[in-house]
């Protein structure tokens, strides 16, 4: 129950910002961009694709969500097994050139290919999840206080445990993990 929670939290969020840079879009005019005007949203999701569970079932409630309430044209593109950077800058570059905007790449992993198309295409909005190291004007860092979330669910796990035992699983041993699970320690500790 609490991962469809997430889930649909992470969707609205999604929505919302998805209906941010919608606002804040400009147009793919420049000559260098070389697009077709703006169709509308398009997202390139992280490693693990639509189905994940996670983020990208997210970020996809949030696309689909806005395709309903506001009709606009959408596009979303999965990852390859073993790409590279060059695979993502190609992917959304492809985007661009399309007409889409904004473009929202779904994960830190987007940084370097979104810095290199970003600069291609000065007139797309262009979106990142968890990164906040591009420092460009066309370019909108999304990020949260993930250890916000996770202290609440640290005292829903405090609150609810019979054995006066937690825990709590990470995934993968990067910075973004090491928030959530501070959060996620410190509202056990307070509870």
């Amino acid at each position: 129950m609490r991962r469809i929670s997430r889930i649909t939290v992470a969707g609205a969020a999604t929505a919302s910002l998805a209906l941010a840079l919608a606002a804040c879009g400009g147009t793919s005019t420049d000559s260098g961009s070389e697009s077709k005007g703006d169709k509308g949203l398009a997202i390139a999701y992280d490693v693990g694709g639509k189905g994940d569970q996670s983020f990208n079932d997210a970020a996809y409630a949030g696309l689909e969500q806005a395709k309903k309430e506001f009709g606009y044209e959408t596009a979303d593109v999965e990852p390859t097994d073993g790409e590279t950077d060059a695979d993502k800058e190609q992917r959304l570059s492809s985007l661009a050139k399309q007409g889409y905007n904004p473009v929202v790449g779904i994960g830190y992993a987007y940084a370097s290919a979104m810095k290199n198309v970003a600069a291609k295409y000065p007139d797309t909005t262009f979106g990142i999840v968890d990164d906040a190291t591009i420092e460009a004007k066309n370019v909108a860092d999304l990020v949260f206080n993930e250890q916000e979330a996770s202290y609440l669910a640290g005292v829903a796990a405090a609150k609810s445990t019979k054995t006066n035992t937690v825990g709590f699983v990470g995934g993968v041993d990067v910075p973004l993990i090491h928030k959530f699970q501070a959060g996620y320690e410190q509202g056990v500790k307070d509870t």
